[in-house]
């Protein structure tokens, strides 16, 4: 068999079926297509060389805001997402009712990046960044929520609710309800926001179901799920006992250190890690998923089990099939190739706390469905704080 390109000598990690060993892929078709010890280079028209890096699945990003042009914190998915590893990512509720035809033909349909998304319980999604879109609750409407989505079906994984308080006010309660109404309609889980909201984080947590997705769990700001004791409330525990998932979600104002290595050390990690990329966070703190992960394995997860969170996990969470998140034959060919940096790395969350680190997982080669992406830069120079050298590494350094 003659197959379209063939990744030789690198370390394939896939969480989904426990492997971390070195391989060759072989890719037809756009699918996995043989994971074998040796692929003969003669049998392929194109390789890439991957002695040294990374294999992995393409990243699935649970949480993003792609939305261009329209969403007013959105940001081009391909560039922010594809060429940085991520093959797979679900806008959070950037669309609503009223406006996902229009994310479906003009964003959805016209990128290489695979876009699913999470339908806002308003019906304008999320417009802009002064006037909140459940402000005046009336936009939050179950049935035309469930009629679009029934409608987009191939689209929607679920539905999404802001809760803070300049987005929602006191009507918070009120959209929750009625997100998972919604939810419970189509049988698709309820993404909540949290952070800063008018009501208590327990509040919402006594009403999630199994399956449903906390974003901005480890966030900083008030009504979080660290009590005044640093303690991490029973509710949490509660939601997590019953199957609810704790999303990263890290954004602008939602990812702090301090309240991530409290909830480690009392055994709470997250059950998915996604970056929130969008207009306001994508030159820092956020950059991209991969540095996002990286923070985790800085915080003591180790490769394999922070890749999990990016690729299998948000993967099953939303119900994804068996072909995405995964690097096994029959597989879509969506890849990561990427470079395990050794080395000085600042790392910043959401409140301006800083991290020395010293490894970082970069982005060498994306393939989506076997088609070849390459990555814009290789990471941001605010991460090592020499722009210069940087620049002469990227230069110079193995690709």
């Amino acid at each position: 068999m003659t197959y379209d390109l063939v990744i030789k000598n690198g370390t394939i990690i896939d969480p989904a079926i426990g492997l971390h060993t070195q391989k060759d892929i072989a890719i037809a078709g756009g699918k996995i297509v043989a994971l074998e010890n040796h692929v003969s280079d003669n049998d392929t028209h194109d390789v890439i060389e991957a002695e040294g890096l990374l294999v992995t699945p393409g990243l699935v990003d649970l949480h993003v805001h792609v939305w261009w042009g329209v969403a007013h914190l959105a940001v081009e998915a391909d560039p922010a997402c594809l060429y940085r590893g991520v093959t797979t990512a679900i806008d959070a509720g950037s669309s609503g009712a009223n406006t996902i035809a229009g994310f479906g033909r003009y964003v959805i349909d016209q990128s290489a990046t695979r876009i699913l998304a999470f339908l806002h319980i308003s019906g304008m999604g999320q417009l802009d960044n002064e006037i909140g879109e459940l402000e005046d609750i009336r936009w939050a409407r179950v049935e035309k929520a469930v009629e679009a989505a029934k409608l987009h079906s191939n689209r929607i994984v679920g539905i999404k609710v802001r809760l803070t308080d300049n987005i929602v006010g006191s009507n918070d309660l009120v959209a929750l309800n009625r997100a998972i109404e919604a939810g419970e309609e189509l049988q698709k889980p309820v993404m909540i926001h949290v952070g800063g909201s008018v009501n208590q984080f327990e509040k919402f947590m006594e009403k999630l179901r199994p399956g449903d997705i906390v974003t901005h769990s480890f966030t900083g700001r008030p009504h979080g799920i660290l009590d005044n004791n640093n303690k991490v409330v029973d509710a949490a525990w509660d939601a997590l006992t019953r199957g609810v998932i704790f999303d990263v979600g890290h954004g602008a104002g939602s990812f702090s250190f301090p309240v991530a290595e409290a909830c480690l050390e009392q055994g709470l990690g997250p059950g998915t890690v996604s970056s929130d990329v969008h207009r306001y966070n994508i030159r820092g703190p956020v950059f991209d998923l991969m540095t996002t992960l990286s923070k985790y394995v800085h915080l003591g997860y180790s490769i394999d089990d922070a890749l999990a969170l990016g690729t299998i996990k948000p993967a099953a969470a939303v119900g994804l099939p068996d072909h995405i998140g995964t690097l096994k034959v029959g597989a879509d060919a969506d890849i990561a190739v990427i470079h395990h940096r050794q080395g000085p790395i600042t790392f910043t969350d959401a409140d301006g706390n800083e991290r020395a680190g010293n490894q970082i997982m970069l982005p060498v080669e994306t393939l989506r469905k076997g088609k070849r992406f390459n990555p814009q830069h290789s990471y941001h120079p605010k991460l090592s704080g020499h722009p210069h050298i940087h620049k002469n590494r990227q230069t110079k350094g193995k690709r």
